[in-house]
């Protein structure tokens, strides 16, 4: 019985761990691309300052790519383990 809540307690632990990865990639793709609007205007500016303007989209457009690759990672260890059969099919039915 406790090897049983021992590893329904590590379930959680690892959704948990999840979640907050998804949260945190979210946010940041959110946050980069909010920054990349506020940068997009380029009337009235010289020819330096759009240039810095522009490495600072390349930058947050890099964080971004980072970002969605975190997810995709997530998803694709999220398709293993339920292939493996980490993940019971009564924990996805319940999630969903």
């Amino acid at each position: 019985m406790s090897s049983s809540a021992s590893q329904n307690q590590k379930s959680q632990s690892r959704a948990l761990s999840i979640n907050q990865r998804i949260n945190e990639a979210t946010n940041i793709i959110i946050s980069e691309f909010s920054d990349i609007i506020e940068l997009a205007p380029i009337s009235g500016k010289d020819r330096v300052t759009t240039a810095a303007e522009t490495y600072q989209i390349e930058c947050h457009a890099t964080s971004i790519v980072r970002a969605i690759e975190d997810l995709l990672l997530i998803s694709r260890s999220l398709k293993e383990a339920w292939l493996l059969g980490e993940v019971s099919s009564s924990a996805v039915s319940h999630n969903s």
